[in-house]
């Protein structure tokens, strides 16, 4: 096909019809190393740019998308490194002026705005100069003038905030390569004013702000502040700023982001020199979207919530914590900390009462937001928030189950910090984080772990639009379709090769980096397993109207009455022929709970694979025995088992562990302890005469 009759195809498609444009392969990597197919995109984008109209777009997004891969692909693979130089990003300017002279280049259409979209979006891929960023002006007035009929209008938002966003980074990028990385040694410093006034007044639209067009102020704020170095007296973006601040509710997300643009670019100051007190904001903040603080488990277990977060909605992820924790010990064989003294030793969830609001985290306690939650294993903390279902296919109980598992996987299973050690080099685990977070977010109390409905439907029903066994196991960070089949292969091996489940988590365990990665090559290349890993997913698809979402029954928060700790134990005893079977109990803020710690001794053993099957099937079978007591308080006992032993018997042996609730807090307990003696005698004694004891 030549270049010509190329580029007209292009124009005809959308980029998401080409799935690996962005992906450096040996089709993409014969495509753009043709320079001349890469100039004739150029000229292509720059023929559209003076033939579009209000209606017709000319293929302009598309067109810009392939360029954009281009230069994607060349800054990360040196073998396409020439597309990454600036001599080639600026032949783009011609275009990009031709498109901004073109009448239509306004807000307006659907087309229109896919335009202007497309601009800032090739703007932060390739170049700019002061000419092309100030002719974006005029976008920027429209939109500020027309804010009543414009701001409720995604497509319109979208173009204006990807033309703030795209001259944000190419000009602050270009900072990087300068000398002393000073904007003044920029072309752009001094020559770009018309363009911050018109990006200064975003800041500040009065009382039209509103839930619609919020997100852009709140844009508009932050590139304020990270561009006022490009004008020659930065303290006018300063007063923008202050302005906001003046403008805007004490702690709304519009002060506390002018503040934050403050602190990050000024120093802290504002335009008369004064410091303003960030730490004082920040902890008024947290006072005031995160009011309430629940205590569980002696304290080792602590919420901090919004207001708007139930006390029941408190009490039911507790109690999912729990039933997550017996599975994930069942499955990964270990309850003792790889590492004392860890900042998890306490576990603080904060949960937001909204994604809004959740989006604040970002400034008051520093950690990305673009996500549904996120586990910070240095701090022993996880942040997310509540949501509807108009906000999220997954429910708040869903998103704390996975969040828990990675709190899980860094306390037992993985050793040192996050993101630190070997294993971290290249990636290799993060598969398995998330894809076995999805799946631990499906544990229930008495039936093992179940593939959750609202993950699955995830899953492509044809096989070439799925993520094959390699494809998961070599899954990168940046997209979310691993989640999907990682969790479909983890409740594959559990369902299918418990064994493989633990090889691998053993690898893990011990920290032998070259041993997973081996067993993980081995795995990648067996086609036999894919086939099968392909053929669970669909009888996975085959049932998906049989499966639901686990989370927590009732009985967790229905009203509770109390029972002597002693009777638990000897009703635990009797349904399961447990021996030697200790006491612990911890108090909650709700209230108290008891770990019961015993040896089961099973039949003959048949290899610890078997051995793990059995005791699964009977450890299940013994909690529903459990829950047909006439206490109702037995339907909130989880448990779990480790540490496989066969005895002098030849019979196989696990500890278990049964976690319950106990609502007396006056209840006399007899807990196993060391036994302490106080004794006292007269300070001064004679050798070999008797002593007397009080």
């Amino acid at each position: 096909m030549n270049y010509s009759d190329l580029v007209e195809l292009i124009k005809t498609i959308s980029y998401e019809n080409v799935p690996d444009l962005f992906n450096f392969n040996d089709g993409s990597y014969t495509f753009f190393s043709n320079r001349d197919r890469v100039q004739a995109i150029i000229y292509g984008l720059e023929d559209s740019g003076r033939t579009y109209t209000a209606d017709d777009d000319k293929g302009i997004p598309t067109l810009v998308e392939f360029l954009r891969a281009g230069y994607y692909l060349g800054f990360y693979n040196k073998q396409l490194s020439y597309l990454n130089t600036p001599q080639l990003k600026n032949e783009c300017l011609p275009t990009m002026k031709t498109i901004q002279y073109n009448s239509n280049f306004r807000l307006g259409t659907k087309a229109q705005d896919g335009v202007v979209e497309a601009l800032g979006r090739l703007i932060g891929n390739a170049s700019a100069d002061p000419e092309v960023i100030n002719n974006c002006i005029y976008v920027l007035s429209d939109f500020k003038d027309n804010i009543d009929k414009y701001g409720s209008n995604y497509s319109k938002g979208n173009a204006v905030f990807n033309l703030m966003k795209g001259i944000d980074y190419y000009t602050n990028s270009v900072i990087y390569n300068t000398k002393g990385y000073d904007a003044k040694n920029t072309e752009f410093y001094n020559r770009i004013d018309p363009y911050m006034e018109r990006l200064e007044s975003l800041c500040t639209i009065g009382d039209k702000l509103n839930n619609d067009n919020a997100w852009l102020v709140n844009n508009a704020l932050y590139y304020t502040g990270r561009m006022g170095k490009f004008i020659e007296d930065s303290s006018i973006s300063q007063r923008a700023l202050e302005r906001a601040m003046k403008e805007y509710p004490y702690l709304s997300y519009q002060y506390i982001e002018a503040v934050n643009d403050l602190d990050l670019n000024f120093g802290g100051k504002n335009s008369s020199g004064n410091d303003i007190d960030f730490n004082k904001i920040k902890a008024d903040a947290r006072e005031k979207y995160l009011p309430k603080t629940y205590t569980f488990d002696d304290g080792k277990f602590v919420v901090k919530a919004g207001d708007k977060v139930t006390e029941e909605k408190i009490k039911r992820l507790y109690w999912a914590s729990k039933e997550v924790k017996a599975q994930f010990m069942r499955v990964v064989q270990n309850d003792k900390a790889l590492e004392e003294g860890n900042p998890d030793d306490i576990l603080t969830v904060v949960i937001y009462n909204s994604p809004e609001e959740y989006k604040l985290n970002r400034i008051i306690n520093g950690f990305s937001t673009d996500n549904g939650g996120i586990y910070i294993e240095n701090i022993g903390t996880f942040f997310t928030y509540e949501r509807t279902p108009e906000e999220s296919i997954y429910t708040l109980e869903e998103l704390f189950r996975h969040e828990f598992t990675h709190y899980l996987q860094g306390r037992y299973v993985v050793p040192g910090m996050w993101g630190q050690g070997e294993f971290y080099q290249e990636g290799v685990l993060t598969w398995y984080e998330e894809g076995t977070a999805e799946f631990f977010a499906g544990s229930t109390r008495t039936d093992g772990i179940k593939p959750r409905k609202s993950v699955t439907q995830g899953l492509a029903y044809d096989r070439n639009n799925r993520m094959s066994l390699y494809d998961v196991l070599h899954a990168k960070y940046g997209s979310w379709d691993f989640y999907n089949y990682g969790f479909a292969l983890s409740n594959y091996m559990y369902n299918n090769n418990i064994g493989m489940f633990n090889k691998m988590t053993n690898y893990i365990k011990n920290n032998d980096v070259s041993g997973y990665k081996d067993y993980i090559a081995s795995m990648s290349s067996d086609y036999g397993l894919n086939d099968k890993y392909q053929d669970y997913i669909d009888s996975l698809l085959n049932n998906i109207d049989n499966l639901d979402v686990p989370l927590v029954s009732d009985e967790y928060v229905n009203g509770h009455e109390a029972k002597d700790i002693n009777e638990i134990n000897n009703d635990i005893k009797e349904v399961s022929n447990i021996k030697d079977l200790s006491s612990n109990v911890e108090k909650s803020q709700f209230f108290t709970t008891y770990d019961m710690r015993g040896t089961y001794v099973g039949e003959r053993s048949q290899g610890e694979e078997n051995d793990w099957k059995d005791m699964n099937s009977k450890l299940n079978d013994i909690l529903k025995e459990l829950s047909k007591k006439s206490w109702n308080e037995y339907k909130t006992v989880t448990a779990y088992f480790v540490n496989h032993k066969v005895d002098e018997n030849g019979n196989y042996v696990y500890d278990v562990v049964f976690h319950g609730m106990n609502t007396d807090t006056n209840t006399d307990v007899h807990v196993n302890k060391e036994p302490k003696a106080v004794i006292k005698s007269d300070s001064s004694v004679i050798v070999e005469e008797e002593i007397n004891f009080d």
